[in-house]
């Protein structure tokens, strides 16, 4: 299984949606295991969970503990959505407090059950022309999925769609000015924080929200100026070199870097904060030094700063003077670190199979990936709706 986010239109995360083996017949047992006993309702934060479910008649999950009314929403094939014969086996499923989303477009004359208020569409295919009037025709949120960039997620936006999720944030809009990726809100608290003379600990829990944020601190002690030759191999370490006056200065003029009027979250900041959760949750499970944790999460955190920043990576990391380890699994996937930041890539994508093969060469097993991918996503959620 694999979570892939859901996001609104200021891409800010909204809801998860859970993809499962196609070889799992009925879903039910594992949706049960995943919330009783890796819990996968804690990693949600209150967003709504997305569900694909085959057979509404024969999914029938069991919750140690209360579930809120529309949490959870079952993706269910259209065409069990107008068919008489199902009625009864959705009916139940609402009643029991899950949403209806329709898996598709109904043909033509077609009408939904009245309890359907969305459509799942996936966006590759095109522009249908009886997709508006259904998207008009129920209150939705609809979901767009398999969105490729941010032309699509423009054209699904004006189309009507208020739900998204595809590789859109990995090939953002090259008009979008990198000035854009840094949070005013975290420059702000990080401001706050420094004028408090706040613990480091709660300077570097801040940092490690915002990819850009975290590369441009590095840049900035790594630079000649600083005259500082060995290796920066965590936050702590950073802060301490640029020193508190220096560090407040610094973020005053981020402050006012700050791109004016711009409405809408980075798409990238959750994923990268998720990658960085995940490699630092994997690492601690094959028993790395805390060094090491710093590194694994260092690691994810800039694993996408080639796509932030339009830059090469080669070009971005060189500055910065990272330990051997982490450049080489950020250019080349290799060393333990890459071997770990290949699972988390495989874990995004569906269409990048993940087997037990990939699991084994990082030290890990199919439970612990699961745990840790939840524990990941539950770092990410926060970071995604407080940005």
């Amino acid at each position: 299984m694999f979570l892939q986010p859901v996001a609104d239109v200021h891409h800010v995360w909204t809801a998860l949606s859970l993809h499962i083996s196609p070889a799992v017949e009925d879903g039910s047992a594992l949706l049960s295991r995943l919330f009783n006993e890796f819990d996968l309702h804690d990693a949600l934060g209150g967003l709504t969970c997305i569900i694909p479910v085959r057979d509404p008649a024969i999914f029938a999950p069991e919750f140690k503990h209360e579930i809120p009314q529309g949490q959870l929403a079952l993706r269910v094939p259209v065409e069990h959505c107008v068919d008489p014969g199902k009625i009864d086996a959705l009916d139940w499923l609402y009643s029991r407090g899950f949403a209806i989303i329709a898996d598709g477009l109904p043909a033509q004359g077609a009408s939904v059950f009245p309890f359907v208020e969305s459509v799942a569409l996936d966006a590759s295919i095109g522009n249908l022309p009886e997709t508006t009037q259904w998207l008009h025709r129920l209150r939705g949120p609809h979901l767009a999925e398999n969105v490729a960039d941010a032309l699509q997620f423009d054209s699904c936006r004006v189309e009507g769609f208020r739900w998204f999720s595809g590789e859109y944030a990995l090939h953002p809009d090259s008009r979008l000015s990198q000035k854009n990726s840094i949070s005013r809100a975290r420059l702000l608290k990080l401001l706050e924080l420094v004028a408090r003379d706040a613990d480091a600990n709660e300077l570097e829990s801040l940092l490690k929200q915002d990819p850009a944020l975290s590369y441009q601190l590095f840049k900035l002690v790594s630079s000649a100026a600083f005259g500082f030759s060995a290796h920066i191999t965590n936050f702590t370490q950073a802060i301490n070199l640029l020193g508190r006056r220096q560090l407040q200065r610094w973020l005053q003029l981020l402050l006012y870097a700050r791109f004016p009027g711009d409405e809408s979250a980075n798409p990238l900041l959750p994923r990268a904060a998720a990658r960085a959760a995940m490699m630092e949750a994997m690492a601690q499970r094959v028993e790395c030094t805390p060094e090491e944790l710093d590194r694994a999460f260092i690691t994810g955190m800039f694993s996408l700063l080639d796509i932030l920043l339009g830059m090469p990576l080669n070009d971005i990391i060189e500055p910065l003077k990272l330990p051997v380890d982490i450049c080489n699994a950020l250019v080349y996937r290799s060393g333990r670190l890459g071997k770990l930041l290949d699972v988390v890539e495989r874990s995004e994508d569906g269409r990048i199979p993940l087997r037990h093969v990939d699991l084994d060469a990082a030290g890990l097993d199919a439970e612990v990936y699961c745990r840790c991918l939840i524990q990941a996503f539950s770092w990410a959620t926060r970071v995604s709706t407080e940005a």
